[in-house]
């Protein structure tokens, strides 16, 4: 649970304002690296922070570029060497910005980011002190950026982030949060999330990103998350995992023409993967098919892709592997196997990742689903 809430706080900040003429190059690097075409990526934002040094975001983006791109080719432990390397890079200057100009409130949104991000560090070496220090220590800097700047939205995103995910948590996690004096409203931290996906001009790619999370795997409003994914796989074409939220979004909707007709060009697009991300996104595009197979009532298919997901699942988070043994569960019940259908949904309870599968198994397991869809 503290895993996926400190994730989704600093990968939120993978934004900058629209304030410099640099910000056009800064874009292209951008978009390079959300449509997977890394190198071009690197060069691009390699450049602009030798060209435009002062920029608020090149140095940020350029290491959050770095480590996300080491996710695609890298093992996992390798990744963290690269970002942490990256960090020790960029802190320096950002702590130099800060004191050089300490009335720039988007000098020191990047430098609370860079302070907070090291808790992914932490994260991947399960340090739990250095985990919950440096996550403090940036989002202390992004507070209170966020209270002085209101209008400056890539500060108000991770806050209504922590907001909306402290409200969904467990009661210590709402208390701490408090305490920060922070808003802990699901509608407000919504609220926050939306305005940076519609208003934002650079913030919107993550906002929206979260959003679609929260609105497939969370709240359970796949016809919320259609437009928003939508908009996503079209802006960057290349993007696997933009496509696969689409994908869930147009077949939970009962979109199933469209649907398939994207699994084919998926399939074709997988080749071109490399095999970091075969290996990381298979499961998850196992997992639509076999969500689509079972909706289409075709239960054999459903059962052996939902095997060959979980067998291949090398997913950072779980929230699809929680998908996965809900959908397992409810197979097993529609034919008739309780005892099989009891075990997977106690293995996706037993995640608490704060997912709308994990409370649909609880209730499945009072109750079984083959009794509730009658």
């Amino acid at each position: 649970m503290v895993k996926l809430l400190i994730t989704f706080i600093f990968a939120s900040s993978f934004n900058f304002a629209l304030n410099t003429k640099a910000d056009s190059t800064i874009m292209n690097g951008v978009t390079a690296f959300y449509n997977y075409d890394f190198e071009r990526s690197i060069k691009i934002l390699g450049k602009a922070r030798i060209d435009y040094p002062n920029h608020p975001g090149v140095h940020f983006i350029w290491a959050s570029s770095k480590y996300y791109i080491s996710q695609g080719v890298d093992p996992i432990d390798a990744t963290y060497d690269t970002l942490e390397s990256a960090l020790d890079e960029i802190q320096p200057i950002y702590q130099k910005l800060v004191s050089e100009n300490p009335q720039n409130a988007e000098y020191k949104l990047y430098l609370g980011s860079t302070l907070g991000m090291r808790a992914r560090v932490s994260l991947g070496k399960k340090d739990w002190l250095s985990v919950l220090n440096q996550a403090y220590q940036g989002f202390l800097i992004i507070e209170d950026v966020s209270k002085n700047r209101p209008d400056l939205i890539d500060a108000q995103l991770p806050i209504g982030i922590i907001g909306y995910y402290a409200s969904v948590s467990n009661v210590f996690l709402r208390w701490l949060v408090k305490l920060y004096g922070l808003d802990t409203s699901k509608k407000e931290g919504i609220y926050k999330i939306e305005d940076a996906a519609i208003n934002s001009d650079w913030a919107w790619i993550e906002a929206s990103g979260i959003l679609s999370f929260i609105y497939l795997w969370i709240e359970n409003k796949p016809e919320d998350a259609v437009p928003i994914t939508k908009k996503l796989s079209e802006e960057f074409p290349n993007n696997f995992y933009f496509s696969i939220l689409y994908l869930e979004s147009l077949t939970r909707t009962n979109s199933f023409n469209n649907a398939n007709n994207l699994i084919k060009n998926l399939d074709t697009r997988y080749t071109f993967l490399s095999d970091r991300q075969k290996e990381w996104y298979k499961p998850y595009f196992d997992y639509q098919k076999a969500l689509i197979s079972f909706l289409e009532n075709d239960y054999d298919k459903a059962m052996v892709l939902a095997d060959l997901a979980i067998k291949d699942y090398s997913g950072e988070l779980d929230i699809v592997l929680g998908n996965l043994y809900l959908l397992k569960g409810k197979l097993y019940d529609s034919q008739g196997q309780r005892s099989k259908s009891v075990k997977y949904y106690k293995l996706c309870t037993k995640l608490d990742n704060l997912s709308h599968s994990s409370r649909q198994a609880k209730e499945y397991l009072e109750k079984p689903y083959s009794n509730i869809i009658k």
